[in-house]
């Protein structure tokens, strides 16, 4: 189950990615995140009010804090490198960050690193490294901006699963998403609306809107893989992200994908089962 969820977090997340930056291309990516972030909160609301049976647990407000600034962190700076056109060099090494930093965690705080966990790990970063074309293009990631860039993105996200993991394990349920949610959304309205550079087209806010559902889907199926499984392969998994945007763009855009890119969508089936066995 956990895997099955982690997968269709991996894809929403990857369809919510795809539109974003489609949206981020047209808008102010600070104003695409803002959008994508609220639009999410009134459906996590309702599920809260509707499927949550934790009223008498506490949240873990301290995790929720880390779990929603991680969230907001990562995906605004994601969405940031797709406005800036660099996203098959960013998002793959922001997945590899995410991947390896809970798997680490998990080790350190007690998890045995099974050979087929080991394996899985490795497989899902080089599908990762695969999917951004590092192999074939020269001029790939020679910014340092574009580096830092991705790195602190992915410490976000890492950050983002971690909390979202403990909260899980807090018993929360959906009103420990909400929260995290809802801390990520005023983060980023914090910082969006004091920059006063926000504008809001009509016609590319309901790609921002399709894309936070999206994400906002992603949030509960995670929450959904955590409670099944661990920390290290779950993060893993939904960190496959970059694969369906990349999909997305073939099917949609017409882009044609490198053959390296091609491997690594190959790769990134085995990477599920290894870890998934692991």
């Amino acid at each position: 189950m956990s895997v099955v969820a982690a997968s269709l977090a991996a894809a929403a997340f990857g369809a919510g990615d795809f539109l974003g930056g489609v949206a981020a291309r047209r808008l102010d990516w600070r104003a695409v995140v803002l959008v994508a972030l609220g639009s999410g909160l009134p459906v996590l609301g309702m599920a809260a009010y509707c499927l949550d049976e934790t009223s008498g647990v506490s949240l873990p407000l301290l995790w929720c804090l880390c779990a929603g600034l991680g969230f907001a962190l990562g995906v605004s700076l994601l969405y940031r490198a797709l406005a800036e056109g660099r996203m098959t060099e960013v998002a793959p090494i922001t997945a590899i960050v995410a991947i390896t930093v809970p798997a680490v965690v998990d080790v350190l705080t007690g998890k045995a690193l099974t050979g087929h966990l080991a394996i899985g790990l490795v497989a899902a970063c080089l599908s990762a490294v695969l999917l951004s074309g590092l192999g074939g293009q020269r001029e790939a990631v020679q910014n340092r901006s574009g580096v830092i860039v991705a790195i602190v993105a992915g410490l976000g996200l890492a950050i983002f699963y971690i909390g979202l993991d403990q909260v899980d394990a807090a018993g929360a349920g959906v009103r420990g998403v909400l929260a995290i949610r809802a801390t990520a959304f005023v983060a980023v309205a914090a910082f969006a609306l004091r920059r006063g550079s926000c504008s809001f087209k009509p016609r590319s806010l309901g790609m921002a809107v399709a894309a936070g559902l999206l994400d906002g889907t992603a949030n509960l199926l995670l929450m959904i893989a955590f409670a099944t499984g661990g920390l290290a392969e779950t993060s893993a998994i939904a960190s496959l992200y970059p694969g369906a945007t990349i999909l997305l763009a073939i099917a949609i855009l017409h882009e044609r994908p490198s053959s390296i890119q091609g491997i690594g969508l190959l790769l990134a089936a085995p990477a599920i089962f290894l870890l998934k066995a692991g």
